[in-house]
């Protein structure tokens, strides 16, 4: 259940009765550290240790809590409304990933605000390796845990109606998406290109004039292809791999919708490999994909994959265009990441033979 207004919209208005409702114990008082200020684009994320009534931080409550509120940048709040990101990702937490094999955190709670696009969600807080780095790319054994994890995802929601009945659930041609991504590829180009500098050639800065109308098309020809739940921000930074790096956990699921599977497996390879190890392993990653959703019961063709696949590359681009309109550009990680996510999203495209 989503709670509605009034509720904390930042971390200087929580307090321990809130706590203490999400966790279903009495919390007494709280400290709370910051986290994730170089990652996360449209949210602001604590780690936060509550101490209970009786004294203790280990009761039966969890000793450690994740509390993710808006980012309170105007860009980043007219973004979330235009997208309605923060409402899908509680949502996608309280009605749909309750009933997926694919591993997230536990959800808490969640409040959200409709007129304003605040929210809160209070989640589990997982162990992880913190040395994995979207920016140095990740190593290909790692790609494919996230590659087994989405085969589930995709699988347990593959032509599934009732995501059809969810309006809050966006396909890849709803009208409010393309018009957010859009505006987002239209007024981050050229601060874009302006943050990462030199890595982005004259040449292709002649991109941007024309790249929201293709990005326009390429969300409609996707939202034709067969469809399942996507998370669609399915990148390094979003995935918390155990410390022996065996298993990973999925986060941060605003940008969920309808769309067909490889999109986000396009995503991830794309933003989250190097170029080099993309060009080696995507092909041996695609026929994991494939088998593993294979042997889950859900069969499609390479055609249609490959054909997903392909035209989804245009979508990590138009991500690198909302870096420097939603992210904290006074992150120094947040001008290498932008940097990262554009050169790497113009190489898949030129690699697929979309670029010009």
């Amino acid at each position: 259940m989503i709670g509605e207004p009034p509720f904390p919209i930042s971390i200087d208005q929580l307090n321990a009765p809130t706590l203490s409702t999400a966790l279903g114990q009495p919390v007494r008082s709280f400290q709370a550290e910051r986290i994730g200020a170089d990652r996360g684009m449209l949210g602001e994320i604590f780690l936060v240790t509550p101490e209970y009534e009786d004294g203790t931080t280990k009761p039966a409550g969890p000793t450690s809590v994740v509390c993710k509120f808006a980012a309170l940048r105007d860009e980043a709040l007219a973004s979330a409304q235009r997208g309605g990101t923060h409402e899908r990702e509680l949502r996608c937490y309280d009605e749909l990933l309750v009933t997926a094999t694919v591993t997230t955190p536990k959800f808490h709670a969640g409040w959200y605000d409709p007129t304003t696009a605040h929210f809160l969600l209070i989640q589990q807080a997982v162990a992880a390796d913190t040395s994995v780095d979207q920016v140095a790319g990740i190593e290909p054994e790692l790609a494919g845990l996230v590659v087994g994890e989405a085969a589930r995802l995709h699988h347990r929601f593959w032509q599934d109606p009732s995501l059809q009945e969810r309006d809050w659930l966006p396909r890849l041609d709803d009208p409010r998406r393309v018009q957010n991504l859009t505006t987002l590829a239209t007024n981050g180009w050229q601060p874009l290109c302006d943050l990462v500098g030199d890595a982005l050639p004259g040449e292709q800065r002649r991109l941007g004039a024309e790249f929201p109308d293709r990005l326009e098309s390429a969300l409609r020809f996707l939202a034709t292809l067969p469809s399942t739940l996507i998370h669609s921000d399915l990148r390094a930074d979003n995935l918390l791999f155990s410390k022996d790096r065996s298993s990973v956990t999925i986060v941060d699921w605003q940008g969920a919708g309808i769309g067909p599977a490889s999109f986000d497996i396009a995503y991830l390879l794309s933003h989250s490999l190097t170029i080099d190890d993309r060009r080696e392993h995507e092909g041996r990653l695609l026929d994991q994909y494939q088998a593993n959703l294979a042997a889950a019961g859900t069969v499609t063709s390479r055609e249609e994959l490959l054909a997903a696949y392909h035209a989804s590359m245009h979508y990590g681009l138009a991500i690198a265009c909302a870096m420097p309109l939603i992210a904290d550009t006074s992150q120094p990680r947040v001008r290498q990441l932008a940097t990262a996510m554009a050169t790497r999203s113009i190489a898949a495209l030129d690699d697929a033979g979309l670029l010009w």
